[in-house]
């Protein structure tokens, strides 16, 4: 493969790749109103991109790839220590911020809302029909015999309806009713 078809191809991937590197420049650009730990995300994420794009500049201009190589993995090495920074950073912004909200010792935060059971209900009515629907096109369908039909749309509808039992009762028990 020629250096020409790599340098496309680089282009091409640190231009699709603008999803990533355009909000983190924003972030960047924002200064001090994003935390530490955004910005050095934000730089880690530029840095990336900007290794990638320089090493496609160099495939195009210089005959050898290993200056390309060279400057894609400083790039990678030097992204990925911005990013362990950042993660530390955030690190310590979580604990500052635990900190804070414990300092105030608010209390328990009110419920409201509906009773666990007619949370609980309202997943098991949704789970029911969903596996009678599933059952039902299972059994008007016209492939293969009438009892593996039957077979297949009472398991699954067994299966769905049990799936959405678990669900509302994790969802029930996550807010602590």
């Amino acid at each position: 493969m020629t250096h020409t078809v790599l340098a496309i191809g680089t282009a091409a991937l640190t231009a699709s790749g603008c999803v990533w590197y355009l909000p983190a420049i924003a972030d960047l650009q924002a200064g001090a109103d994003r935390p530490r730990s955004t910005r050095a995300a934000a730089a880690a994420c530029v840095m990336w991109w900007a290794g990638l794009a320089l090493a496609g500049a160099l495939l195009l201009a210089l005959s050898d790839w290993r200056p390309a190589a060279q400057v894609a993995l400083a790039g990678l090495v030097g992204g990925t220590a911005l990013r362990v920074r950042a993660l530390w950073d955030r690190r310590g912004e979580q604990r500052e911020t635990a900190a804070r909200w414990a300092a105030l010792d608010v209390g328990p935060v009110p419920r409201t809302g509906r009773p666990a059971a007619v949370t609980l209900a309202g997943w098991l009515v949704v789970g029911a029909a969903v596996a009678s629907l599933g059952a039902v096109a299972i059994l008007l369908s016209s492939g293969g015999g009438v009892v593996p039909r039957v077979v297949l749309a009472a398991v699954g509808g067994a299966g769905v309806a049990l799936a959405f039992l678990l669900m509302g009762l994790g969802n029930v028990q996550r807010q602590g009713r």
